[in-house]
């Protein structure tokens, strides 16, 4: 994951709600496993170990959060579990074989998550945090993020 792909992520975690955050998170996991299959195809071994841990811990996030007395978190979980598989058995054999299985499986989760999003109306999650506004500046075509609302930034007293 890039420096920029980190302070965009971090940016979108400042402004979410807890439904967007799921959204993120699904997001971040499959960056991790493109982030995978690029290490291995330039023959990073490294860089492919890295970033397949990433991704399973993310993935472990999102078990962690599943609320098992409701029976659609126990599906949600089956089909994180089949995906932390296919993770494992490319991290222990070294490949890529059915890293995109796993990349689809997120992928569309995702996608559903985030039409739920888009009903939710509860607030960020995170309180007293900037405001960011973005506007084109310095340059045709470039959007630029500015912050144009700093004084409350950090604990109110």
């Amino acid at each position: 994951m890039t420096q920029e792909q980190t302070k965009d992520y971090t940016r979108r975690i400042s402004q979410a709600n807890r439904t967007e955050l799921t959204v993120i998170v699904y997001d971040i996991t499959a960056q991790h496993l493109t982030d995978c299959v690029c290490a291995f195809e330039n023959g990073d071994i490294e860089g492919f170990r890295h970033s397949i841990k990433l991704a399973q811990r993310f993935l472990c996030e999102l078990m962690s959060t599943l609320d098992l007395k409701i029976p659609l978190a126990v599906s949600l979980l089956r089909l994180y579990e089949f995906a932390q598989r296919i993770i494992v058995h490319c991290d222990i054999s070294g490949t890529t074989k059915n890293l995109d299985v796993a990349k689809r499986i997120i992928t569309r989760l995702r996608d559903s998550f985030s039409q739920i999003s888009s009903l939710d109306t509860d607030g960020p999650v995170m309180e007293n945090t900037e405001t960011v506004y973005a506007g084109l500046t310095y340059g045709k075509g470039t959007l630029n993020e500015t912050d144009l609302n700093s004084a409350n930034r950090g604990f109110l007293a």
